[in-house]
């Protein structure tokens, strides 16, 4: 019987791995080969480790001199102190400092704010703090306490230093001598007469007490320029007793008033 080959089945030499599919992968291969030689070129930079910086070569310099070789300071006060003796505890003394002085609750610069006090303004020292820079005064003006820093008054009504902060170096008014006479001694210019009526010519105004005394109660202010009537001197001459516009009355210190 003759052998004839069957429908459906490849012979030998078709079922072989065909030659075109070889090349097509053998270019595939090569091509990816390409793209990741690329990739690699752009992401390669990217992994290298930075270079070392550079800095310009450091130059040395020569050590600062010990502490030790400084001349020793100058003996004296440390800077800032103030000597007690100037205006000792119970003096007066004007503000002189431009720009007026802060009042603060504790004699240091972070004690809290209280107010301030104006150039040309009267105040009384009552201490010192422990390291002399600092005072606590009383205001005439509205009897306010606080702390300001030391070295800032100056003498009243243009008397010496001496004089206007040692109330005890201040002549003494003889017993026979007026009220009037007294006050003029006492350095106060201006003494307008019971009876009279006088302007205010204090720039900062004047602090109306209930007594003839820096510690009398504090029951107002007069402002400059305003006209009172002068209606008594106290004993020592150095208060007035008056009455403003408005029908208050009540003392305030003489030699501040401009005859009307």
């Amino acid at each position: 019987m003759a052998n004839y080959p069957m429908r459906g089945r490849s012979s030998p030499v078709s079922g072989s791995f065909p030659l075109g599919t070889l090349v097509v992968m053998s270019v595939s291969v090569g091509a990816l080969a390409a793209l990741g030689w690329q990739l690699w070129q752009l992401v390669a930079p990217m992994l290298a480790p930075p270079a070392p910086p550079q800095f310009p070569q450091a130059v040395r310099l020569d050590p600062l001199p010990s502490p030790a070789t400084f001349p020793s300071p100058l003996p004296g006060p440390a800077a800032g102190t103030v000597d007690p003796e100037g205006f000792p505890p119970g003096s007066r003394g004007r503000v002189i400092e431009p720009i007026g002085l802060a009042i603060r609750s504790q004699p240091s610069a972070d004690g809290a704010y209280q107010g301030g006090i104006v150039v040309g303004e009267v105040v009384t020292v009552l201490e010192y703090s422990a390291d002399g820079r600092w005072q606590r005064v009383r205001r005439e003006l509205n009897g306010q306490e606080g702390w300001v820093r030391a070295g800032n008054l100056g003498p009243v009504d243009g008397a010496s230093a001496s004089t206007a902060s040692n109330p005890t170096r201040e002549s003494a008014p003889s017993p026979t001598q007026s009220p009037v006479a007294s006050a003029l001694q006492s350095n106060v210019t201006t003494v307008v007469s019971p009876g009279e009526r006088g302007r205010v010519i204090e720039p900062i105004g004047l602090a109306l007490r209930a007594t003839p005394e820096r510690e009398g109660t504090y029951i107002g202010g007069v402002p400059m320029n305003e006209v009172v009537t002068v209606l008594g001197l106290s004993e020592d001459g150095r208060w007035q007793r008056i009455r403003r516009q408005n029908g208050q009355e009540g003392w305030v210190r003489a030699g501040n008033l401009a005859q009307e």
